[in-house]
């Protein structure tokens, strides 16, 4: 149930953040710059790496792959935070580039998908390794009770 909760979760934030604004610009209005123009031509920036890995991640733990959604997880929000050393971004359709000064929405909803992802893949993780370590139940008829 966790697991279904977190990747509902991580998907519905993930698709909230293609609607909002994602880098504050210093010139002109960067309007334009919403999380669905960052996935469909961001691709030229490192960050951007970690959608695909995102995708990963939620095929992996979909299919009860913890140890690879883990590590698609990690990998994407490892990648997805090297966008917090983006200092320039284009400004217009000319190319002109314009310094951040801030981070909108849209990013901090991205970052929190991923976040939700990669801790959804932990818990998973830990729980399955933790349920496979443990030493298997006593049968009720032990044999220290029949000699009594």
């Amino acid at each position: 149930m966790l697991r279904i909760a977190g990747l509902f979760l991580s998907v519905s934030l993930f698709i909230g953040s293609l609607g909002f604004n994602t880098l504050i610009l210093s010139k002109d209005n960067s309007s334009f710059l919403i999380g669905l123009v960052c996935l469909l031509l961001g691709f030229s920036y490192l960050p951007w790496f970690a959608n695909p890995l995102f995708v990963l991640g939620v095929m992996f733990l979909s299919l009860k792959r913890f140890w690879l959604a883990l590590a698609a997880s990690a990998t994407s929000a490892i990648l997805a935070t090297t966008a917090l050393f983006i200092r320039e971004a284009p400004y217009n359709e000319a190319g002109h580039m314009a310094s951040v000064v801030g981070y909108g929405p849209g990013f901090y909803l991205w970052l929190a998908s991923i976040s939700v992802l990669l801790f959804t893949s932990l818990v998973a993780t830990f729980l399955k390794t933790h349920h496979l370590t443990r030493p298997p139940p006593l049968p009720h008829g032990s044999a220290n009770d029949s000699q009594a």
